[in-house]
């Protein structure tokens, strides 16, 4: 009988990024397939992209993509390496709808999905994989219990315990019960919020908040921001919309997709004369109008910071405004945030957080619940940066499963599990793929390396141009530069590289060279020169002309 594999490619670093590989016998099914958000120091990268070079050494024994729900965390990186491994894709129906929207975006065909309904269960090659219904800040979520020859490996996805949800039915706990009375072998649990005491706020206490800012703000034009893919939040301002007689205009590309999609599947409840087109807002007055608005997934922040700075074209802020902020500032974006908040307030607005948001991950009280409810042999806290599994591996500690049985793992560590053990015993070498804005292809990093060094210190032009029949120069050395220093105002500096270029040019010419090699040199000459004086490191680009005289 073969071992079970598991082999994370991507999530247990940091937030972002999920997928990992389920392996036995001749079958690999990887559960989702994200991308992340790189930092702000990666210039001109829109997001990042697991490294699946080991699937496509293995596309053979690849049967599918099983997905928990339709983030771009989860889904994003689909579309760029489906095209090279063109499996199966399966989910619930909203995450299918968003995975086939992008497939279309994308210009890809021919790739099979399947949209299945929480509670029941497919077979993927080797393995039984069933789809259990959970709550998180997107519909349609679920758990995964991938049913193997060593037992049961339950992938949580990103999930909480919402006792009432505002769309859909709350987890399926009997069923996670049933599971761990039969026996779990692993579970993969959600980390995200391990550091936070107790239990999340359901989003029904989010209602009641917003209820009253409703209420205490009546007369005032309201801007609610939330996150692009939270339709529960998006059906509670809809109904207060309509308890308030407001109209509400939606504004935010991602926004409008995932709402769209899900109200063709019946999961919106939209009261009739509440939601009006964003071009129809000058119908109506100031108190009668809420503003909608979010950004792409993962940006929290962006679309409300360009309204408070005037650059959005179809919303200005006026005195009185009231800003509601329904989410919460994303990680690297605190900085953006505290200055659109003084932005706002310049303008006359007044911003309001109260206990506006509800996290769509579980605190450290639903995974102690989880745990309890699976009783699983082992645990491998996912989905988050180190100190966050370590205090997830805590939890599980506190009720009673071994420090052992609890994996420390890292993206690329091939953990192996039999009936009995689960252990790391091999790991893949993995290089984080970086996506070129919205190229929609990668970029090698030595690009990258490029545009920081352009970022920091600028560029340098040399030109020269050399007589094709003598070899002798047919002109002086020009220099430019951009993003450098103001040539023009530092003669001294500009004469030193020219003498530079001009006395590497002339070794070269003098050795009969006048290929790349000369070029080359001058660029090396003129850079060491530059490091020298100014402390610097430039690109410096060389360009020798031949001219015939």
């Amino acid at each position: 009988m073969s071992t079970v594999k598991i082999i994370p490619l991507g999530g247990f670093d940091k937030i972002g990024m999920n997928m990992t590989l389920i392996e036995c016998g001749d079958s690999i099914v990887a559960v989702d397939c994200g991308m992340s958000f790189p930092p702000t120091n990666m210039p001109g990268i829109s997001s990042s992209i697991p490294d699946v070079s080991y699937l496509k050494e293995n596309a053979d024994r690849f049967k599918g993509i099983v997905l928990t729900h339709g983030h771009e965390d989860h889904i994003g990186a689909i579309p760029y390496i489906i095209r090279e491994l063109p499996v199966p894709i399966y989910g619930t129906p909203l995450t299918i709808t968003l995975v086939e929207d992008k497939l279309r975006d994308f210009g890809i065909k021919g790739i099979k999905t399947r949209a299945i309904q929480a509670g029941k269960t497919i077979v993927v090659g080797e393995f039984k994989v069933e789809f259990i219904k959970t709550n998180h800040s997107i519909p349609d979520s679920v758990m995964l219990a991938v049913h193997t020859s060593e037992g049961v490996i339950v992938d949580t996805g990103d999930f909480k315990f919402d006792m009432s949800p505002i769309i859909g039915d709350k987890a399926d706990m009997q069923r996670l019960s049933a599971l761990g009375a039969k026996g779990v072998l692993a579970v993969l649990s959600d980390s995200t919020n391990a550091m936070i005491k107790g239990m999340s706020k359901s989003e029904m206490d989010v209602y009641q908040q917003l209820d009253w800012f409703f209420n205490f703000y009546n007369k005032n034009r309201l801007i609610i921001t939330t996150f692009a893919s939270n339709m529960e939040r998006i059906q509670q301002i809809l109904n207060l919309g309509k308890k308030y007689n407001k109209k509400v205009a939606m504004e935010g590309e991602v926004m409008l997709r995932v709402f769209s999609a899900a109200r063709k599947l019946g999961y919106m409840d939209i009261p009739e004369g509440v939601l009006i087109d964003a071009e129809d807002v000058g119908n109506y007055s100031d108190e009668e109008l809420v503003y909608l608005i979010t950004g792409n997934h993962g940006e929290s922040v962006q679309s409300i910071s360009r309204i408070a700075s005037g650059e959005h074209p179809g919303i200005r802020v006026k005195r009185d405004d009231v800003v509601l902020f329904s989410s919460v500032a994303m990680q690297g974006d605190e900085v953006e945030f505290n200055r659109t908040l003084n932005m706002l307030e310049e303008h006359g607005a007044i911003v309001e957080f109260g206990d506006i948001h509800a996290t769509g991950h579980a605190c450290a009280g639903e995974l102690k619940l989880l745990y309890s409810l699976l009783q699983p042999k082992f645990v491998i806290p996912a989905h988050g940066e180190y100190r966050y599994r370590r205090e997830a591996k805590k939890v599980a500690c506190s009720i009673g499963i071994p420090a052992g049985d609890v994996l420390m793992v890292r993206n690329g560590d091939v953990i192996e599990l039999t009936a009995d053990s689960c252990k790391v015993t091999g790991r893949l070498s993995l290089e984080e793929v970086l996506i070129d804005g919205y190229e929609k292809s990668s970029v090698a990093h030595a690009i990258l390396e490029e545009r920081q060094k352009l970022s920091e210190s600028g560029i340098v032009v040399v030109e020269v141009c050399i007589d094709k029949k003598s070899g002798r120069y047919a002109s002086g050395v020009n220099v430019t530069s951009k993003g450098f220093v103001e040539l023009e105002s530092s003669p001294a500096l500009k004469n030193s590289i020219q003498e530079a270029a001009l006395s590497e040019l002339s070794r070269f010419i003098n050795q009969g060279v006048r290929d790349d090699r000369a070029g080359n040199g001058v660029s090396k000459a003129v850079r060491e020169l530059i490091l020298q004086e100014t402390g610097k490191d430039p690109i410096v680009v060389a360009l020798l002309t031949e001219v015939m005289l």
